[in-house]
């Protein structure tokens, strides 16, 4: 036996034995461990011949295909299947849940001496979830229900928007601005302006903010001012017809579902606003909207609390406003 090959070998007795109960509870259904270590005693036994796998596939347990119910796979004949016949994978666990198996049975030479010093159950454990999560993430890509793919680009030039614009006035955090972009996106707003330090799409901290809009930053239009009280005048100036509300817990504020929110039955098309709409103002996570532009706006919404907090995070409390504006303006309505 090869140096090479007894490495292997050895490094990979240990880590199947010890993922023996890892996969009992991930795997659904009482079938689980023991298909689970059918295909463990394959791999160890015939760690370079894997076409011989097919020996094992008539376990006395699973020969009985009355035993198997409807829609139950096998993850060890999945294996066997991709690494002896040329129908593909099995698409109940998908190429990327099979690799992920595999990758950790016979781990690749550069990462061998840093696996040896690791923690067998830790290791075993995380490749399962891994496992699991990637099955379940085909089964739904498999699923022709299930809507998984954004509009074309050309859908998304032609669509309207609603004349809806956030502000966010000294937001700080990259992850709270990307979320607001996804949720403005969602909601077909026409515009997202940033102000002060808060991040922006093509400034500081846009590779943070990226991560959570997933794109959505590419897609809505956004300007950014120095200021807030710059970004209140461009509005006045640019649009005058649309009604200036903020989002803070103050003794003025209302209820964000009895006020009542402009722009209802027009829209924003090919970057032309309309007359009338509503500016949704969101401000820092700590300190909130500035006390100095508070008075520069036309109202004040909040959201009840019921608990020992006084405010909801704004990537959280956005969308519940933004959705009661759109709710209000019979978005939700069916034809």
């Amino acid at each position: 036996m090869s140096p090479r090959f007894n490495t292997f070998f050895l490094l990979g007795a240990g880590r199947l034995i010890t993922c023996l109960s890892l996969v009992q509870n991930l795997l659904v259904g009482p079938r689980s461990l023991e298909r689970v270590t059918n295909i463990h005693r394959s791999f160890l036994l015939l760690p370079k011949t894997r076409s011989q796998l097919t020996f094992f596939a008539t376990s006395k347990d699973f020969s009985d295909s009355s035993k198997i119910n409807d829609g139950d796979r096998d993850l060890r004949n999945a294996v066997q299947k991709a690494a002896t016949t040329m129908s593909g994978n099995d698409p109940y666990y998908g190429k990327s849940a099979i690799k992920a198996y595999r990758t950790f049975i016979y781990p690749r030479t550069s990462k061998v001496d840093s696996i040896r010093g690791e923690d067998i159950d830790v290791a075993a454990s995380r490749c399962a979830r891994q496992i699991d999560f990637l099955a379940k993430r085909n089964r739904s890509h498999e699923a022709e229900w299930v809507r998984h793919h954004d509009q074309s680009d050309g859908a998304t030039k032609d669509r309207k928007l609603f004349p809806l614009v956030i502000l966010l006035d000294n937001v700080r955090s990259a992850f709270n601005v990307g979320s607001i972009f996804r949720t403005a996106d969602a909601c077909g707003c026409s515009m997202v302006i940033t102000t002060g330090i808060t991040p922006t799409p093509f400034g500081s901290g846009r590779e943070k903010l990226a991560k959570s809009a997933l794109q959505a930053d590419r897609v809505v239009p956004s300007k950014h001012f120095a200021t807030t009280r710059e970004a209140i005048q461009y509005l006045r100036d640019e649009r005058a017809g649309f009604c200036l509300i903020g989002m803070e817990t103050t003794e003025k504020s209302r209820c964000y579902t009895k006020e009542s929110y402009p722009g209802q039955g027009e829209f924003t098309v090919n970057g032309i606003f309309p007359d009338h709409g509503t500016v949704l103002i969101l401000g820092n996570e700590v300190t909130g909207v500035d006390t100095e532009i508070l008075p520069l706006l036309d109202k004040i919404v909040e959201i009840p609390m019921f608990g020992t907090k006084n405010s909801l995070n704004i990537a959280a409390c956005a969308p519940v406003v933004m959705y009661e504006i759109l709710r209000q303006w019979g978005a939700m309505n069916d034809d």
